[in-house]
């Protein structure tokens, strides 16, 4: 019989587990040291070499996850432009496979024209419908939209944000209450913009 050094190996591996392991982890820990001056020095001679592995890599990996990708950059706008939903998962399903406007008076079909909107209610936040540019826009009236406000989650502040811009000028507003931010919203646009 001849000896298969690869077989003995793997079967030698496969008996030894715990106790190499407990090697490896002593190696690590008596030669940090050296084991990051090895790193850092094949990091230096290969730059270019992991700079394309790393291209190669993030290629890839979008052409994986092109849909899951385009869900989370959608879904995070809708977030940043202050639009509060229960569930953005069905939403996002909902918006993508529309293809007419949810106004029952409407109907008409989206176009490069007439485009998909996320109607929601400025002043909650909160996800109405999802509507032709033409309907969303006719929906736009002074006691519930302002057109330049949203209230947002803030992750540098940890609380939420009321932003509103008046003549060029931004005004910020940061609260970890968020009712206490809406009425304050309320009274701020009352005062500056519905004069």
């Amino acid at each position: 019989m001849v000896f298969d050094k690869k077989q003995w190996q793997k079967e030698y591996r496969e008996k030894n587990k715990e106790k190499l392991k407990l090697k490896s982890k002593e190696y690590s820990e008596n030669n940090k040291q050296k084991i990051k001056e090895k790193g850092k020095e094949y990091r230096e001679k290969n730059k270019e070499k992991i700079k394309i592995r790393h291209k190669e890599c993030r290629e890839k990996y979008k052409e994986i996850n092109k849909e899951k990708i385009k869900k989370c950059f959608n879904i995070c706008q809708w977030k940043n432009s202050g639009l509060i939903a229960i569930n953005y998962e069905l939403i996002y399903d909902r918006y993508y496979f529309s293809s007419h406007c949810e106004e029952p008076k409407c109907n008409k079909e989206y176009t490069k024209e007439n485009k998909k909107c996320m109607d929601h209610c400025h002043d909650t936040g909160l996800f109405r419908n999802i509507l032709c540019n033409s309907c969303n826009t006719k929906r736009r009236t002074k006691k519930n939209s302002s057109g330049t406000t949203n209230i947002s989650w803030c992750n540098t502040k940890n609380s939420w944000r009321y932003k509103i811009q008046i003549n060029g000028k931004i005004h910020c507003k940061y609260s970890k209450n968020l009712e206490w931010l809406k009425n304050y919203k309320k009274e701020y646009e009352n005062k500056y913009l519905y004069v």
